[in-house]
């Protein structure tokens, strides 16, 4: 069984709300390889769903703090959001086509690769948001 909420220190920025948003989509991705290993896919495609739902406003919302701070690095970051956004459209597709091997591998790896969009690029987003810029 897949360990149902990775989360480190590495992870935790420092801004409030980028934090609690941030465990919740590792939440629910652990959320939907939890319900696959289950065999629960109506479960977990609607995990899915509210997975990329949620990460629009997520995204969108920090894409709205890149502008108004003006920060540098504001169009690689959303093209990391973009590829992120890619991996759930994945998942999902994978799991209405009852691909769920396939949707766990993936599950897994969006796991990872939000945990590191966090540790990189929202760290340098938090500490460019902290530093009044």
């Amino acid at each position: 069984m897949v360990e149902s909420h990775v989360w480190s220190e590495r992870l935790d920025l420092g801004h409030e709300a980028m934090d609690h948003e941030h465990h919740l989509q590792i939440a629910l991705v652990c959320a939907i390889a939890d319900a696959i290993e289950q065999g629960r896919p109506w479960m977990a495609r609607r995990l899915a769903d509210q997975l990329a739902t949620y990460s629009e406003v997520h995204f969108g919302s920090e894409e709205l703090l890149m502008e108004a701070i003006g920060f540098r690095e504001g169009a690689t970051h959303s093209g990391e959001h973009e590829a992120l956004r890619g991996r759930m459209r994945e998942i999902v597709s994978l799991l209405q086509d009852e691909q769920t091997d396939s949707a766990l591998t993936a599950a897994l790896e969006l796991r990872e690769q939000i945990a590191g969009h966090v540790a990189t690029a929202d760290r340098r987003l938090a500490e460019e948001t902290a530093a009044g810029r």
